[in-house]
């Protein structure tokens, strides 16, 4: 004698509970998606750069528009003022990135001029030597401005000492760092120095850690799940 296999209708509360689940992993799918779409913009935007370095043009109105521009500036490195920007890693070696302000000839504006990575050095504790002119110079890189607020890892260092380790790169308070000693006005955005300059250091950049493929991996493990 076989026994009757009976069926149970799920409860609306497991009904909702899978629907919701659904809805929830399918939207990470779609996330991922949007992500991999923005990148792809990014990548494109940067691969646009102009062959001539440009010439800064004062005011700027919308610094977005010089995102990726090659430029060239004129001035002078204020060596005594530098900003080091920390825990920065390369080649699996933790450092600094170094911020070296440069004031834009005739002229009471900044540009932060990214010169690349430094290595951390034996201990936190000793600050890095990193000796620069402040002669007049041209200097010429790649406008970064940044996408959003910074990540903060920490606060604005507040000690008198230089050159000042930062965790973040805010513009306004690095501008009111800098006003301590002189009467400037830092622009919201760096540039990247290019690899080649006399003042680079290691200047090796990544637009950003995750490529497209890799959000389109996660999409595609995201639906799966759903």
């Amino acid at each position: 004698m076989t026994t009757k296999k009976s069926w149970r209708k799920p409860s609306w509360f497991i009904l909702m509970i899978t629907i919701l689940a659904i809805f929830f992993l399918s939207s990470l799918g779609v996330w991922q998606l949007q992500r991999a779409e923005s990148k792809e913009n990014i990548l494109l935007q940067s691969q646009q750069q102009n062959d001539t370095p440009l010439t800064l043009e004062l005011p700027i109105n919308d610094p977005t528009t010089l995102r990726y521009k090659r430029m060239r500036l004129e001035g002078n490195f204020l060596p005594s003022h530098q900003f080091i920007l920390d825990n920065q890693v390369l080649e699996h070696q933790v450092g600094y990135n170094v911020f070296t302000p440069l004031q834009l000839l005739n002229t009471k504006y900044v540009v932060l001029v990214d010169r690349g990575w430094i290595t951390l050095g034996e201990s936190r504790d000793k600050l890095p030597e990193i000796p620069v002119s402040d002669k007049l110079r041209s200097v010429t890189g790649t406008v970064y401005v940044p996408f959003s607020e910074a990540y903060r890892l920490g606060e604005i260092d507040e000690s008198e000492t230089w050159p000042r380790r930062i965790q973040f790169l805010d513009f306004a308070a690095l501008e009111t760092r800098l006003n301590t000693e002189f009467d400037v006005e830092v622009l919201p955005f760096s540039l990247r120095i290019n690899a080649d300059d006399d003042d680079a250091l290691k200047a090796q950049w990544k637009i950003f850690a995750f490529t497209p493929e890799r959000h389109l991996a996660y999409a595609v493990q995201w639906f799966a799940l759903a």
